[in-house]
């Protein structure tokens, strides 16, 4: 997305030193301007702040609704971005913020504008992600706008240029890992496959323990749980893919399905260098839990976590018979409870695919049959 005919120019510098008529300030929703660029507007206009605070007390400032201040020489634009100023910020709160002052900036009286880098910094937002967003939504306004960068992205001296497509934005504090890309690769090349189970939380869990399997150096660390090897780190993983717009969450009967954000084309380009580097692991992942529905997954991903464990207790390479018993034992209290059957289906699906390493035994025999009777 190159910005070179557009009316929006990517600055750095003080945002308050702008010749912009229009100044956004981001703000929460409880009336508290105690850090970054908010304390700055805070000390400028001190009335501005006096009549924020009587506007959250009496609930008149809500996320989506930016409103202008008269503050004599700028308009100041009080743009929420968070709820609580503990909390991180969502894309969507401030994509309906744009959409909202986009609706109303002509009858406000705004004639240039100058936009701090919403959402990133405290907000935990990825400059990187968002930015290409911001500027979608900015060039629709027929007025000169300025975007200032973080200050710790390199512009490399240039005020405008296609950032994300010339590896410009390098540099910047990441709130997005690489490796959190790759498995929303994962995702979008699922979503691509003509037939594929839809994707729940638990699914995403599983696609993020093989991938760790496969390669990809996401530093998860699992541990044994009900539905399988289980990650604390993934729901936090979750959330902030979700707040930077690369997955949403849709309501499909009793599950979210987790889909591919309308944010991923741009950040795929700027980490493309890691995904074509994890190509063969996301294609392995990818491959491999496409062919399972989120039971399959549990099996497989179980199945998987008991061989490594035994190869590692043991020193050797653990039996078909071995595995069984110890899935068969993790799993005792599982209601429904799985199936001998299915759990040595997978044994065989997972050796023959080259995810684990088994020694097969007579136990195997039956499952070996039954698959080559397919």
């Amino acid at each position: 997305m190159s910005t070179s005919a557009s009316n929006v120019r990517i600055v750095q510098g003080d945002l308050l030193k702008s010749p912009m008529y229009g100044l956004i300030n981001t703000v929460n929703t409880v009336g508290v301007m105690g850090k970054g660029i908010a304390l700055a507007f805070k000390k400028r206009y001190p009335a501005m702040y006096e009549d924020y605070v009587q506007r959250c007390r009496s609930g008149l400032v809500r996320l989506g609704e930016p409103y202008p201040f008269d503050a004599g020489d700028h308009v100041v634009i009080n743009f929420p971005t968070k709820g609580h100023w503990r909390s991180v910020s969502r894309l969507s709160d401030i994509v309906a913020g744009l959409e909202y002052l986009h609706a109303n900036y002509r009858k406000w009286g705004i004639r240039s504008l100058a936009v701090p880098p919403l959402g990133c910094g405290n907000g935990q937002l990825e400059w990187s992600v968002v930015g290409p967003t911001l500027v979608q939504h900015l060039e629709r306004f027929d007025i000169p706008v300025e975007l200032y960068a973080p200050f710790d992205v390199n512009l490399d001296g240039h005020e405008q240029l296609d950032l994300w497509g010339s590896g410009q934005v390098a540099g910047s504090a990441q709130f997005v890992e690489p490796w959190q890309i790759a498995l929303v690769d994962i995702l979008d090349r699922l979503e691509r496959q003509p037939y594929r189970w839809p994707v729940g939380r638990v699914m995403f869990q599983k696609i993020a323990y093989f991938a760790t399997a496969a390669g990809v150096p996401t530093g998860l660390e699992y541990e044994r749980a009900s539905y399988g090897p289980f990650s604390s780190q993934v729901k936090p993983t979750v959330a902030r893919l979700q707040n930077n717009g690369l997955i949403l969450e849709q309501q499909r009967g009793n599950m979210f399905e987790v889909r591919v954000g309308h944010t991923f084309k741009d950040a795929r380009e700027e980490y493309r260098e890691h995904i074509e580097k994890w190509d063969h692991a996301i294609e392995q992942t990818m491959d491999l839990v496409a062919r399972f529905d989120s039971t399959q997954a549990e099996i497989a991903a179980t199945v998987h976590y008991t061989c490594k464990f035994l190869s590692l207790k043991y020193g050797t390479r653990p039996t078909a018979s071995q595995i069984l018993r110890a899935v068969e034992a993790w799993k005792v209290r599982r209601r429904p409870p799985l199936r001998s059957e299915d759990i040595l289906r997978s044994i065989v699906h997972l050796a023959t695919l080259g995810w684990i390493d088994v020694e097969a035994d007579a136990s195997i025999e039956e499952a070996l049959s039954e698959l080559s009777a397919l």
